[in-house]
């Protein structure tokens, strides 16, 4: 009985750390792996915080309508390794960046850390 409550207790175990990791990385339901763009905005909101950094625009479409978009980016110690900073990118900045776009329209955008230029500051 004790081996059957071990198993049980084992395999529950197993199941929810998995579908744990793998919600997390969810890459393929939030992006298109297929479709990668470039936006270019004024910074409204910068979130520095784990899991991910994020910051949020406001983007100027073709149309002349501004549009929210959420550009999301890796997590702090992993920015931090590649130099970047709580003052890297601040809220008033006028910036450019590219990356994996929004599934289904969605307006989001995984950053390419390469890709940032600042073209003006707050």
């Amino acid at each position: 009985m004790k081996q059957l409550i071990s198993l049980v207790v084992l395999l529950s175990s197993a199941s929810l750390t998995g579908t744990v990791a793998h919600g997390h990385h969810a890459f393929a339901a939030n992006y298109d792996p297929n479709l990668t763009g470039t936006i270019e905005g004024v910074v409204i909101e910068v979130f520095w915080a784990n899991p991910h950094v994020r910051y949020f625009l406001e983007v100027v479409n073709e149309n002349g309508e501004t549009e929210l978009w959420d550009v999301e980016s890796s997590n702090i110690g992993m920015m931090t390794a590649e130099g970047w900073n709580r003052e890297t990118i601040e809220v008033g900045d006028r910036i450019r960046v590219s990356g994996g776009l929004g599934r289904d329209g969605l307006r989001r955008l995984s950053l390419d850390l390469d890709s940032l230029e600042v073209l003006s500051e707050r």
